[in-house]
């Protein structure tokens, strides 16, 4: 069989993104179909402050009645929902020079992803990525439109019990890459501990960063969250020199791995009071 594949460009990236007009009259002139939302946000990275000029600009929209957004070349669309019956819908395309990532929630969304979280206590979050990722984004965005019912979300996720289930799931993980860089040095695959120790401190820091407020745990993002989050424990120039900064003078690959899984250890005990209390 001769196979071929071949990449369809929706929409070609400019080599220099012009800023789109990011006031919600501006969004309105191409995206008219959002005055009818209960409530319209920036969210991810613009919101975060972490934007660069090829950044996406994402939207949280919330309506419990379909928006109609533009139908154009550059526009993808679909609908996704979740174990935990919630649905919504995603719109993708093209706003000026830069991608817009528009998604449109139910207005009782929060409410139905957070139930598990609300009247009782999990020892651990077991929502899925896509869920994670909502109720992030749902705690650092910055309303267009009644900011009421946005402060109102970011109250009830703050209140819940969902922050310190997330936060003892990092810990657990800390803890079995842990154990992973103890059998990995036993058996002599220093390489393996390496990469164990420097998971083992990523997954503390995000422990320590959502005790702190800080719910997002991607990792493009984990040092800019550090820098933001300063009662979180751990500085940026700690991270760097202690996990990211390789190899010591002298330091074997076994000593790096073992130094690095020290580093988190001390932070694991740190934290441990702190995210089990909570329980």
């Amino acid at each position: 069989m001769d196979f071929r594949p071949r990449i369809h460009v929706l929409s070609q990236q400019p080599a220099s993104a012009k800023a789109p007009d990011l006031s919600f009259e501006g969004l309105l002139s191409h995206f008219p179909g959002l005055r009818e939302a209960e409530s319209v946000s920036f969210t991810g990275s613009f919101a975060a402050g972490w934007a660069n000029p090829m950044s996406d600009i994402d939207i949280y929209a919330f309506s419990d009645t379909e928006l109609t957004l533009p139908v154009d070349e550059t526009m993808e669309t679909w609908r996704a929902s979740d174990r935990s019956g919630v649905v919504w819908s995603s719109w993708i395309g093209r706003y000026d020079d830069v991608r817009i990532d528009i998604k449109v929630w139910p207005t009782d969304a929060l409410d139905t992803v957070l139930r598990p979280f609300l009247d009782a206590e999990p020892e651990f979050s077991n929502v899925s990525p896509a869920v994670e990722d909502f109720l992030y984004r749902v705690s650092i965005a910055k309303p267009l439109t009644d900011p009421a019912f946005v402060e109102r979300m970011k109250t009830r996720l703050a209140n819940s019990s969902y922050p310190r289930a997330l936060a003892r799931w990092a810990k657990a993980m800390t803890e079995n890459c842990l154990t992973d860089v103890a059998g990995q040095l036993a058996a002599g695959d220093a390489l393996g501990a390496r990469l164990s120790a420097m998971n083992a401190a990523a997954h503390i820091a995000d422990a320590c960063l959502i005790m702190s407020g800080q719910l997002s745990r991607g990792r493009k993002w984990l040092l800019r969250r550090i820098e933001d989050t300063p009662d979180c424990g751990i500085t940026t120039s700690e991270y760097c020199s202690v996990v990211l900064g390789g190899q010591l003078e002298g330091e074997t690959q076994a000593q790096t791995a073992l130094r690095v899984a020290r580093w988190a250890q001390s932070h694991h005990i740190r934290i441990e009071d702190r995210v089990l209390s909570a329980h």
